[in-house]
């Protein structure tokens, strides 16, 4: 069974309602930076790439390993938690450079109870196409991260069920990803008025391309972090600039 409207009717009816005091932010929220941005035309430009290293992981779920049940049957730990935790990097307040992306799509999968990917980035305007590939009940739960601002809630049920969403992007910041029903289901999605931004590979390895020469602030974020990460870096006309960076 297939659901691809955009944010279908079971979703919308499960949105839970924002009492005043829930607008208050918490702890949590993460300035991606809202500047406005402009495309031109690039002359010249340089990129920068490295490595983040995390000198200690995100919180474990502290769920216990054998409790953690997807269709009736125990998942293991290891599968639930990657070994490197994703890193989101970007360039803080960069006004004008490359143009957006055309194709304005992006992609989140429910498989074996896991959300894949657990951490990734997106323009403002993204469309995501949410999948369920589990025979299991899900209710996944978008809110902004640091607020109690819910944006939207899919319920799934059954294989090969999707739900298509312009809800998750309207705006820049991180968006906090749970499943109501499984706790360690738990993802992040940043969302950027920009195109310069990355998010670690396996390694932790990372690439910021077309950058127009000049001085600017790299900034890096985990899972955990109260507050981004900054380095400066000099970005050359065709040159690549190398940055690695140890996050708290």
């Amino acid at each position: 069974m297939v659901g691809c409207s955009s944010d279908s009717a079971a979703a919308k009816a499960g949105e839970t309602r924002r009492s005043p005091a829930a607008k208050k932010p918490i702890p949590g929220a993460i300035d991606l930076g809202s500047r406005p941005y402009r495309p031109t035309a690039l002359v010249a430009f340089g990129s920068v790439h490295g490595t983040i290293k995390a000198s200690s992981q995100p919180p474990a779920d502290s769920t216990a390993a054998g409790t953690r049940l997807c269709g009736g049957k125990p998942i293991a730990a290891s599968s639930v938690q990657k070994v490197v935790a994703p890193v989101i990097v970007w360039i803080g307040d960069i006004a004008t450079g490359k143009p957006f992306p055309i194709e304005k799509r992006g992609d989140l999968s429910i498989d074996d109870c896991v959300l894949d990917p657990p951490v990734q980035a997106a323009v403002v305007g993204t469309t995501f196409n949410v999948f369920n590939d589990d025979k299991e009940v899900h209710r996944l739960v978008f809110t902004r991260a640091g607020t109690h601002d819910t944006l939207t809630v899919m319920p799934f049920f059954n294989s090969g069920q999707v739900v298509a969403s312009e809800r998750l992007a309207k705006v820049p910041g991180v968006v906090d990803v749970q499943c109501a029903r499984h706790p360690w289901m738990r993802g992040y999605i940043a969302v950027f008025n920009h195109p310069y931004f990355a998010v670690t590979d396996d390694k932790g390895g990372f690439t910021i391309d077309s950058l127009p020469p000049g001085k600017y602030t790299v900034l890096a974020w985990h899972q955990g972090m109260t507050n981004p990460s900054s380095q400066a870096v000099q970005i050359a006309a065709n040159s690549k600039a190398t940055l690695d960076l140890t996050l708290p």
